[in-house]
């Protein structure tokens, strides 16, 4: 039988029972041959949901199959009495992990050249199960300092209520910059992004790191920080002698590590799910994707992504599918929809999707709300979630159907690797045995990925923010120089233009003379401490605007001069709330825009400008001012750290802001910690958390829902007492 026909039996319970001799003679024959297994497991993965209508000794030759293409977490343990299948099964079985767990052949293979003292680099599908490595290499306590590098905060806490859940008792997790290790003789394990991890001082004694997403070490743009923030937390990590294991999807090679590091490089296309693309070549302008969308909404049954290039793309999809479908009001997500209304403008998009069972995922979604939203789809009470690149970076559910709605991030058209990513999120081992996935435009260009470290490969490309962060003994001859004619063109001290690499070193320059002539002009808009006053601001957001920004962010936010950004912070500290200072955002939003776009505007001015950019642009001005005052006009200079660390919490206390991480909303935090006091950190945050009794506190039923999942997945640090920490 040819494969086609094969895979339209398979499909079919009634052929496939009338044709099961030749089938499983086919996939016997592409089994036993290295070069075609791929194909054997695919096939024998289609097979699995029919297990049940298998008799007369078929159903003990596909478990025979099963073992066969590796795939022993499908295998039944029971069928399998003589002492050859027991042993191989021991072999694959998970040590340490709490629940009974098997490995499959290629976690098996990856697990024992780490144990072995191996850096791996694993290019292997999304749902091969390469977490499931990182758990049981952790559960050996072969290393007591284990680094985890995630892309983002959601998969941190993804990360950590997995390894709560699975070490929690044996290890100790850090993932906030404010917490310290305990004194316990527990293995730590720190779960960080790349930037938390260069701002911290306790990880040059790491033996053990995973880079998670590994491709983004790519620098495909020099401008691209998070990209060289992770190449140089690479190297220092794995500079100090840590082993590493880098695990990313669909990579052909790696350029740039093997002159560096010893590595097993280990690309595979094991998967554990089949997928069956279907494509429908429509135009990307006109009504025609519209009603195809809406078409497969009605037709599927079974939890369903929805990937769309943009935040509002994504509104405009929900809005689609539950207008044209007509979708009642949903009783599942009411509590939820309730709390929304009360801190956000009931127009809100996701609000009014989710009151029809949908759910919308992106990044202008608060974090929390994030998380809600996924763990609804989890649940069922969302069976439609509507994603945009954030189903690549973190939305790992359990969904049976992808339709792409969208084949571009923002205006650009994905490639093949960002196609495969998406693809990769349907199905699902255990759950659904094959993926579906629905391509609305024509098919993207076939290509290999091939990822290239810029370490490695120095030249007059290299981004200079890049080498003046690594030590000179990594340094090219020509970086060298590079860096020399810097210093040397520049009134900026060296540890100024280090410590601000990611800022161009022009710009530095010409901040420096901006400076200068302030201060010469107005020196007390300079010299402050603490919390600035109104002009001193107003300095400020000139100066950040006019030489760091630039306005390339800021405009993106409706913000076109310093002013505009010191009115917009004003407002912000002096808001009651977020739910204030949104509500004052849509009040005086534009007239083109709708109460969505002002609400998205206003959570993404937060998040990605407040929270992220503007505490580093300010802290780079604070450097050079303090380098201009103290070694040239011999003043007094400022200090902006402590403005900026409020910046980065938002203008709320950091304990309580952090506890968003932890799925705890700020409207909620706010609220249950009220009576605290003064909360200085994290920890301090989840101690309080841990000690509340819901059964005695007044709270809104979705409120109670969030807060009953937080205290379920609370690390142990936790309930520890505060003399326990050590730095």
């Amino acid at each position: 039988m040819e494969l086609d026909d094969i895979r339209q039996c398979i499909a079919n319970p009634d052929k496939m029972i009338a044709a099961r001799f030749p089938i499983f003679r086919e996939v016997t024959r592409l089994a036993n041959r290295e070069n075609t297994s791929a194909i054997a497991r695919d096939l024998v993965i289609r097979l699995l949901p029919h297990k049940a209508l298998l008799t007369d000794g078929y159903d003990d030759l596909l478990d025979a199959l099963v073992r066969e293409v590796g795939l022993y977490p499908y295998a039944d343990q029971a069928r399998n009495a003589g002492i050859e299948e027991q042993m191989l099964f021991e072999a694959h079985r998970v040590q340490g992990v709490g629940q009974e767990r098997f490995f499959h052949s290629l976690q098996l293979a990856v697990f024992q050249e780490i144990v072995n003292g191996r850096n791996v680099v694993l290019s292997a599908p999304t749902s091969v199960g390469k977490s499931l490595v990182i758990d049981a290499v952790l559960a050996t306590r072969q290393h007591k300092k284990a680094v985890i590098i995630v892309p983002t905060i959601a998969l941190i806490d993804e990360t950590r209520r997995r390894i709560t859940a699975t070490l929690g008792s044996t290890h100790d997790i850090i993932t906030h910059p404010s917490q310290v290790r305990l004194g316990d003789g527990r293995p730590t394990v720190y779960i960080l992004t790349q930037e938390r991890a260069l701002g911290r001082n306790d990880l040059e004694d790491a033996d053990f790191f995973v880079i998670d997403e590994f491709y983004k070490l790519d620098l495909r743009d020099g401008n691209d920080e998070r990209a060289i923030d992770l190449n140089i937390c690479f190297h220092r990590l794995a500079q100090n002698g840590a082993q590493f294991y880098l695990i990313g999807p669909n990579i052909a090679s790696v350029n740039g590590l093997a002159s560096s590091y010893k590595h097993v490089f280990m690309p595979s296309d094991f998967s554990t799910v089949a997928l069956d693309i279907e494509y429908f070549n429509l135009k990307q302008r006109g009504e025609e994707r519209n009603e195809k969308l809406i078409q497969l909404c009605g037709s599927l049954k079974s939890p369903t992504l929805v990937y769309c290039q943009s935040p509002r793309s994504a509104r405009d999809a929900a809005r689609t599918i539950y207008e044209a479908s007509k979708l009642p009001v949903t009783d599942a997500t009411k509590s939820a929809v309730d709390w929304l209304e009360q801190y956000f403008p009931s127009e809100w998009e996701v609000i009014q999707a989710l009151k029809h069972g949908i759910g919308i995922h992106h990044g202008n979604v608060p974090r929390a709300i994030q998380q809600y939203m996924v763990r609804a789809f989890e649940e069922g009470r969302v069976k439609i979630l509507v994603c945009t690149s954030t189903i690549i970076e973190g939305v790992n559910t359990v969904a049976e159907n992808v339709i792409i709605f969208d084949r571009r991030t923002n205006t650009s058209t994905i490639d093949d690797f960002t196609f495969r990513n998406i693809a990769g999120r349907a199905g699902r081992m255990n759950r659904y045995f094959i993926g579906k996935v629905f391509v609305l435009e024509e098919a993207v260009a076939e290509g290999d990925h091939v990822v290239d470290l810029p370490v490695g490969q120095q030249d007059e490309t290299t981004p200079m923010s890049l080498i003046l962060d690594l030590p000179t003994g990594s340094l090219s001859p020509l970086s060298q120089e590079r860096i020399k004619a810097a210093f040397e063109e520049s009134k900026l001290s060296e540890a100024t233009i280090r410590q601000n690499r990611y800022v161009p070193i022009e710009d530095q320059n010409a901040l420096f003379e901006a400076v200068s002539l302030l201060y010469d002009t107005n020196p007390g808009h300079l010299q402050w401490k603490g919390v600035p006053k109104s002009a001193q601001l107003l300095a400020a957001c000139n100066l950040i605007y006019e030489h760091l920004d630039h306005g390339e962010s800021l405009r993106r936010h409706k913000i076109f001069a310093g002013d505009q950004l010191q009115a917009v912070l004003t407002s912000l500290m002096s808001a009651d709330d977020f739910k204030d200072f949104i509500a004052r955002r849509v009040a005086e939003r534009w007239k083109d825009d709708t109460i969505s776009d002002a609400v998205e505007q206003a959570l993404s001015f937060l998040r990605n400008y407040v929270g992220y950019k503007f505490g580093r642009q300010l802290m780079a001005l604070s450097r050079i001012q303090a380098d201009v005052l103290s070694r040239y006009k011999k003043a007094a200079p400022g200090d902006y750290s402590m403005f900026a660390a409020q910046a980065d919490s938002l203008f709320m206390p950091a304990g309580l802001f952090a506890l968003d991480e932890y799925g705890v909303p700020s409207e909620i935090a706010r609220k249950i910690m009220i009576d605290s006091g003064a909360i200085e950190n994290v920890d301090q945050g989840l101690r309080i958390l841990a000690g509340i009794d819901l059964g005695h506190v007044q709270l809104q039923p979705f409120e109670r829902e969030i807060l009953e999942s937080v205290q379920q997945s609370l690390p142990l640090r936790a309930f520890a007492r505060p003399e326990d920490e050590k730095n």
